[in-house]
């Protein structure tokens, strides 16, 4: 057998082994949109195939509250599509109890795991969701809230998204909302956050906070992405970053598997691979939604393309363990590629989770 065989089999059963989180996906856009239209079971029957090849564990769920008027079977409020939206991934969770399981605390995320289930994490990408009223963000939390983003692309009450040419910080607003979520062990998630709302969140949080899907400037030099001041200062207070597949983040042209690394190399570089997880942003069968969104959010988020395209070798869920290959081939230790895989995410949330479960006042 060869070395480079040998290396592949040993990252296989690594992959197998460890837990693998995704921790930005908007495939819940496909799961909404054919609910509309009186499917059931779409998960099951959509997505769950590519999950189970590509041996994911959990999935963050990032509800976008204003994506534009037009792309759910809704014309509604922010505040009415994230009820709507929660709405659908929990019915998935009931119709197909075998394959899926609600996430609210770190041993959930275990337990999906030895049980062969997907674990199924609500989260939030933009405090439009909570409209002017503080109140209502305890209202998702109840229902299973455990991520938030403050910010799309766009400005709204909290910050400035990362497209505003303004690069705004916190509002008075933004500014409840993070002490809010540090009490009620919400995760801060500062993708697609202006960079001055960045700093603001990282000197005003008291838990660590994360980019979810956020790579490298100095790699791949896009708005989107986080320079080294931003990198080292989210990991220097315990956060993370997950690396992003969506092709513009990762090259400028022709993505690849490798691209992808190089962006994992820098960060370790940086800052080791304890902060270190994995944001693909696979959009399944919704790609024409957040391509139109990107339309709509202005000058800055231009589309000429008609597909999206992700690196190469990382196309969908089920060829994660190609990013573990490439990993293992690259000279990580197994140590550091089950962190990345999922061990740093964990982590993470535990430690989120375990100040707000010690206060029991939520």
């Amino acid at each position: 057998m060869t070395t480079q065989k040998k290396i592949n089999e040993h990252a296989l059963s690594l992959h197998r082994k460890a837990v693998v989180i995704d921790m930005h996906s908007d495939v819940h856009l496909d799961v909404v949109r054919a609910r509309g239209r009186g499917e059931t079971r779409v998960l099951e029957r959509r997505h769950l195939p590519n999950w189970k090849t590509g041996g994911v564990d959990m999935v963050v769920l990032n509800t976008i509250p204003r994506f534009s008027p037009t792309p759910y079977p809704y014309a509604t409020s922010p505040v009415k599509n994230t009820l709507l939206i929660f709405d659908a991934v929990l019915q998935e969770i009931a119709e197909s109890p075998r394959h899926f399981t609600l996430i609210l605390e770190p041993p959930d995320i275990l337990r999906a795991k030895k049980e062969g289930k997907i674990g199924l994490m609500l989260g939030i990408e933009g405090a439009e969701a909570v409209e002017d009223n503080i109140g209502l963000l305890r209202a998702y939390h109840r229902l299973g809230l455990r991520v938030m983003n403050l910010t799309w692309h766009q400005r709204n009450l909290a910050a400035d998204g990362v497209a505003e040419p303004s690069n705004a910080g916190l509002s008075n607003f933004g500014r409840e909302l993070v002490r809010e979520m540090n009490r009620l062990g919400i995760l801060i998630d500062v993708s697609h956050l202006a960079p001055a709302g960045v700093a603001d969140v990282l000197r005003l949080s008291d838990a660590p906070v994360m980019a979810s899907h956020s790579n490298v400037k100095a790699v791949r030099d896009h708005e989107r992405n986080l320079d080294d001041n931003q990198i080292m200062d989210i990991t220097s207070k315990g956060g993370m970053i997950g690396v992003v597949f969506l092709g513009r983040f990762v090259a400028e042209k022709n993505p690849t598997l490798e691209h992808v690394i190089n962006h994992i190399d820098h960060i370790a570089g940086l800052a080791g691979g304890r902060h270190i997880g994995i944001g693909p942003d696979y959009t399944d069968y919704a790609e024409d939604m957040v391509i139109g969104a990107r339309r709509i959010a202005g000058p800055n988020q231009p589309v000429n393309d008609a597909t999206i395209p992700y690196a190469k070798g990382l196309e969908n869920a089920s060829k994660l363990p190609n990013l573990t290959k490439g990993l293992a081939q690259r000279g990580y230790d197994d140590k550091t590629i089950a962190d990345i895989l999922g061990g740093n995410f964990l982590d993470l949330f535990t430690t989120i989770r375990s100040k707000v479960n010690a206060r029991k006042e939520y």
